[in-house]
């Protein structure tokens, strides 16, 4: 299904946005630090888009990264902003090594018994690495605007409730090459409730509720979702979390459908403007066993959620992942994944579209002295799709990352 967008208009940059940096205005007592970061980058994919086309050539690129986190710290107040950049060698956002701009920035607040904490994002970067999630292989630009704001509130000394409430905006890049990526507004809120019976045992009610619309009014989706949960400190080292539950979700949408008729025996081609409206009930959750120690780290993870994507509706996604993290010496320190994604993206008239990623990924870091760090990494991923026949994918890739840290700048 592709769906016609309107022009984009300027972004309206949420009330929350200012609001979180004008925290930094009513700080009187405190100290703010910035950690320079400088990198440099090279990357080398065999199939970069993940394309069906198999006279796709491989591509290599280098790029320069620059991070400058600065936080503020308080008694009861902290803010962190977080700018992030990469200049790459290459022009575009189809391109291994695209060129982004990220700012993070997150405020908190702490009183004796509540817990405020206000985020606002600012993105600008490339669909084509999304985590290989649902539109990780499309390739234009994507500017994104996140507003968040959470509240957490001590009923007693074992029952919590939080709230956390969310606003996000994409807006995509035309595209010569591509024609299904839809500007969308996400506005979720989840409320939950939680009761620690017990030092090591915590249980919780979590609710949920979603508004999904594309900019240009064809789309629009209505999810809500309840799930039952559970966290267990199994001993020292692991840690068991756990929620299920049941999800709703209402899909309107609306578009010209083309039909024929016949005019004094002659056959024409018109539009008529339709409505298709669905519905489906169905399970979500999330699992996650964790494993802490001093220089072994390891976590498994899985979940089923209704998200946001471009592809007009709410997508269904599937994630499996086991992870590790293994510190061999002061210097050295060895990571790798395997994770399984599946992503079902509905549509107006037929199945559901199917993507499925296997992604295995290696890293060896090496703090080669005090400031300086050199990453080398490799991955593999498969990509299955199913729309409606089945076709496979795969590349594989290296990079290699040398960032200098440079001594941190404290300043009243």
């Amino acid at each position: 299904m592709t769906l016609v967008r309107r022009p984009r208009g300027k972004n309206a940059l949420p009330i929350l946005v200012a609001a979180v940096l004008g925290m930094a205005g009513v700080a009187r007592a405190g100290i703010w630090a910035t950690e320079p970061v400088v990198g440099l980058q090279g990357e080398y994919s065999s199939n970069p888009d993940l394309l069906t086309d198999v006279g796709r050539t491989n591509e290599a690129h280098g790029a320069v990264l620059l991070d400058a986190p600065t936080t503020y710290q308080a008694n009861d107040m902290s803010l962190s902003i977080q700018p992030s950049f990469r200049i790459a060698n290459s022009s575009g956002y189809s391109s291994l090594a695209s060129d982004y701009a990220h700012l993070n920035t997150v405020g908190q607040l702490n009183f004796v018994r509540d817990t405020l904490t206000a985020t606002a994002q600012l993105d600008r970067d490339s669909s084509l690495y999304h985590d290989y999630l649902v539109n990780g292989s499309t390739g234009v630009r994507r500017d994104t605007t996140v507003a968040d704001l959470a509240w957490n509130h001590a009923l007693t000394e074992r029952l919590a409730f939080n709230l956390d409430t969310n606003s996000s905006r994409v807006v995509y890049a035309q595209s010569s090459s591509f024609g299904t990526l839809t500007d969308y507004r996400y506005t979720s809120s989840q409320p939950s409730l939680s009761w620690t019976s017990s030092e090591r045992t915590t249980f919780s009610l979590l609710g949920g509720a979603g508004l999904y619309q594309s900019s240009d009014g064809a789309a629009r989706s209505v999810n809500d979702s309840v799930q039952l949960g559970f966290s267990r400190q199994l001993d020292e080292l692991w840690k068991l979390s756990a929620s299920a539950g049941y999800s709703h979700e209402y899909n309107k949408v609306s578009q010209d459908v083309p039909f024929l008729f016949v005019i004094d025996g002659m056959l024409f081609e018109g539009f008529r403007y339709e409505t298709f409206r669905s519905s489906q009930n169905g399970s979500v959750f999330s699992a996650s066993l964790n494993r802490q120690a001093e220089r072994w780290q390891y976590s498994a993870t899985a979940s089923r959620s209704l998200t946001p994507s471009g592809f007009a509706l709410l997508s269904t996604l599937e994630a499996y992942e086991m992870a590790s993290h293994f510190a061999c010496t002061e210097r050295w320190s060895l990571e790798g994944h395997v994770r399984r994604v599946k992503s079902l993206e509905p549509q107006v008239e037929g199945p559901a579209i199917s993507e499925t990623y296997l992604t295995l990924g290696m890293s060896a870091a090496w703090l080669v002295t005090e400031k300086w760090t050199l990453t080398m990494a490799a991955s593999w991923v498969k990509v299955d799709y199913r729309q409606p026949n089945l076709v496979n994918v795969d590349a594989t890739g290296v990079s290699v990352n040398l960032a200098r840290h440079f001594d941190r700048i404290e300043w009243d």
